[in-house]
């Protein structure tokens, strides 16, 4: 047992015991009063952070951790979601008056309070005077910890939030002893240090409603009665994406519109649209003090170490939505020793790896803006020219071996060294986005070789697996930066490469610009680029229905090709010319010219290709009423997509094999084959297609006598399918299923709606078939009767 002590205090002296040892303070005017409840108010409103906010209060519950890190990017809205957490703490009883602030000012130029000065102030708060402190920080330290021992003892306990702290040093003194105390932080950091045992909580930025919603409370706080938010729903949408979401700008933003009472919306939207003003277009005003994003950035900027801050604004020459390591390390020149300073700039909140463990690393759109910003007032310390070179050097490079391997418009290569055909495709699914961004930010510079040589080897990729607004965007890049520097015979061939992308992504632009380039390659006297043009020209024309015009431009294409000796456009031209001649009912030749078209196919080893005329292939022999055949051709075409891992075109080849088997009727291997297709198009969120099954996979449940599964599956294709056609064959097709649940009323009001839809649509043979299927509906009405109907698309 230790040795026994006393000691006695005069007058209002206090005598304090800290560690077995005593301290006598001189004699003062009595106790200080003590700060409590010390909380700023909360704040009006806590959009979109329910989930964060439960979070947080779990962990202040008894039996959470004694610290408690909440994390984010500057402006994310850390201290509003602790503040509010706190006084909801209060609420709930579990501190009493016992709620202590300290505002840190962590990021503060002058380096902020440090860890004993924080020390120092949570005593005054607990009503110790500056004349009763111990003189050494060791004493200050035991005071505050036998202050907070006190509280526990008494069963009392406390709440410490520090705000805006920027180091673990900050805080560590701060952290109670006793398991019942919380430390609450919030910090643009993730704190974490050895012996430091702190939760962190990360926050992100808003979800798209609630960002709107916090942009119109911002607005309506200020003037109650304002008609935007009402009158603008979409302009304030379009603000909140281009504030990134994130609370402070999204405050900023507020506060312009609702100090310009006469700006609308749509306006602030169209002056945030331009990304290099957006900044500047996110700073208010406030008492000759500018107040907003840039500001907030730079106090997290300057406290970067000098290799992280040359690493944070590098990560902007590459263009794409997120960066994968191997990327990161090629554009700092760190190559594999750049993942630990990714990982401190995500402890900065300045970059996020998302997923976790996946190496793809993502910054803030604002920040990233603000990045670029540095990056281009740096750009020759940083060597920025030259990393922009190799990024882009090395995307050509990449997309070049994944388009060998894949083979896309040539046998595919394979062998050691070389990645597997399923690993070049994921490649280029994932990499999608930075490949078509690198092709406009490699015009956009002056680049224009790079470009162009990037976009040749992506598009074919593109086209084939139907990515058709990217190809799209890419295609308009390389011809407006051809047109600058590019030679007439450039620009006759970007401007083709733009026709086949507005011919894909069903613009009626396309035939103008086919049209256009054809004259221009005719001026050069290109033939090839002349039969390329007509080729597409003619399927343009196809599609607009002029199938005699698109007939004869496929003709003379396709003698040019044979004149020039050139197989794969022959081959591809072979396959047009059939389906012209399917459409205007020549169904023999053009079984026939697709026939040719796959030999053709198989000759030059173009795996793709072959399954797109075995396709083409298989819909004329069904045409022709020669169900084995098609099917048998179908199943060979199935055999080659699962080859190639090419999703969307396996599902729409396995729904074909589903309604050929259909009309054989062998329903146990049509399921298999529609709820296959299924999956494909719900995981690739193809709701045409998801649509389109759904029809047909209720058109099975009739046959099979599934009424109330057939109903439900009809109407799902309703909701999916969104074009004028497929609207009316969805509708039809419900309405059938309404007959035979014998809704008969329902039914025919349904044929009548599917009818209208085909007359709209320019179908008048299913049209004047849905007239007669609403009046048999409306005669079994007056005179009920079973009716059973099959009706397929």
């Amino acid at each position: 047992m230790g040795k026994e002590q006393w000691a006695r205090a005069d007058g209002n002296a206090r005598i304090t015991q800290v560690a077995g040892d005593h301290i006598t303070y001189a004699a003062g005017a009595g106790p200080a009063p003590r700060a409590l409840l010390g909380l700023p108010d909360a704040p009006p409103a806590l959009v979109g952070r329910d989930g964060s906010a439960k979070e947080l209060v779990g962990l202040l519950a008894e039996g959470g951790p004694r610290v408690v890190v909440v994390a984010g990017l500057a402006g994310v809205g850390k201290s509003a979601l602790a503040v509010s957490t706190a006084h909801r703490a209060v609420e709930l009883g579990w501190f009493g008056d016992r709620v202590f602030f300290l505002s840190l000012r962590g990021y503060a130029p002058d380096g902020g309070v440090s860890g004993p000065q924080a020390v120092q102030e949570m005593l005054r708060h607990l009503g110790v005077r500056d004349t009763d402190l111990p003189e050494s920080q060791e004493g200050r330290l035991a005071l505050y910890r036998a202050k907070l021992a006190a509280f526990a003892q008494a069963g009392q306990r406390v709440l410490i939030v520090a705000d805006d702290a920027s180091a673990v040093g900050q805080v560590r003194d701060l952290v109670p002893a006793a398991e019942v105390h919380r430390l609450l932080v919030t910090s643009r950091h993730r704190l974490v240090a050895p012996g430091f045992a702190g939760r962190v909580l990360p926050l992100d930025e808003l979800a798209e409603e609630p960002a709107a919603e916090l942009l119109a409370d911002a607005v309506l706080r200020a003037w109650p009665d304002d008609p935007r938010p009402v009158r603008e729903p979409e302009a304030l949408a379009g603000i909140a994406r281009r504030c990134g979401r994130l609370p402070l700008a999204l405050a900023v933003a507020g506060a312009v519109l609702a100090g310009d009472p006469g700006l609308s919306a749509g306006e602030l939207a169209e002056r945030l649209a331009e990304t290099r003003s957006r900044l500047e277009a996110l700073t208010f005003d406030e008492g000759g003090v500018p107040v907003g994003v840039r500001a907030a950035f730079d106090l997290s900027y300057a406290r970067l170490p000098a290799d992280q801050a040359r690493i944070f604004r590098l990560l902007t020459v590459n263009p794409g939505p997120d960066c994968r390591t191997e990327y990161a390390g090629l554009l700092t020149g760190e190559g594999e020793d750049v993942r630990p300073k990714l990982a401190a700039l995500v402890r900065a909140s300045l970059l996020t790896e998302q997923p976790v463990g996946s190496g793809r690393w993502r910054m803030h759109d604002l920040l990233r803006l603000y990045a670029l910003e540095r990056g281009e007032e740096c750009a020759e310390a940083d060597g920025r020219e030259e990393a922009t070179d190799s990024f882009l050097a090395s995307l050509v490079f990449d997309t070049e071996v994944a388009q060998e391997v894949l083979g896309v418009n040539s046998p595919g290569s394979s062998g050691p060294g070389l990645p597997s055909v399923a690993q070049a495709l994921d490649w280029l699914d994932t990499e999608r986005p930075l490949l078509v961004a690198a092709v406009g930010s490699a015009a956009d510079s002056g680049r224009v070789d790079t470009a162009v040589e990037l976009a040749d080897l992506l598009a074919p990729y593109l086209q084939l697996y139907g990515h058709a607004q990217e190809h799209l965007l890419m295609a308009r890049h390389v011809l407006a930066a051809v047109r600058t520097t590019g030679s007439p015979g450039d620009i006759a061939v970007a401007t083709c490469d733009l026709g086949s992308a507005l011919w894909q992504a069903d613009d009626g632009e396309a035939t103008e610009r086919l049209t256009e380039a054809l004259a221009l390659f005719r001026e050069a006297s290109d033939r090839d680029g002349e039969g390329r043009a007509l080729t597409l020209l003619g399927t343009s024309y196809a599609t607009a229905g002029r199938l005699e015009e698109a007939r004869q431009a496929h003709q003379r294409a396709l003698e040019i090709h044979r004149e020039q000796g050139f197989l794969h456009a022959e081959a591809v031209v072979l396959l047009a010319l059939g389906s012209d001649l399917q459409r205007l009912g020549r169904l023999d030749e053009a079984i026939a010219m697709h026939r040719q078209s796959l030999a053709l196919m198989r000759e030059l080893g173009d795996r793709h290709r072959e399954v797109i005329v075995l396709d083409a292939l298989g819909e004329a022999l069904w045409a022709a009423g020669r169900g084995e055949e098609c099917l048998v051709v179908w199943e060979e075409a199935l055999v080659i997509v699962r080859d190639l891992g090419y999703r969307t075109r396996m599902a729409w080849i396995l729904n074909r094999i589903g309604l050929s088997l259909l009309s054989a009727g062998s329903s146990h291997e049509v399921r298999a084959r529609f709820e296959e297709a299924l999956s494909l198009f719900t995981a690739g969120g193809d709701r045409d297609g998801e649509g389109v099954v759904m029809i047909n996979l209720g058109v099975l449940h009739q046959r099979e006598g599934r009424w109330t599964q057939a109903l439900e599956a009809h109407e799902r294709a309703c909701a999916l399918l969104d074009t004028v056609e497929d609207q009316a064959a969805a509708v039809r097709a419900l309405a059938g299923t309404l007959g035979g649940l014998g809704r008969f009323a329902e039914a025919a009001e349904g044929f009548e709606r599917a009818a209208a839809g085909f007359a709209a649509a320019g179908d008048a043979k299913r049209e004047a078939k849905c007239r007669q299927e609403a009046a048999d509906m409306r005669e079994a009405a007056r005179r009920p009767r079973r009716w059973w109907h099959r009706f397929t698309r």
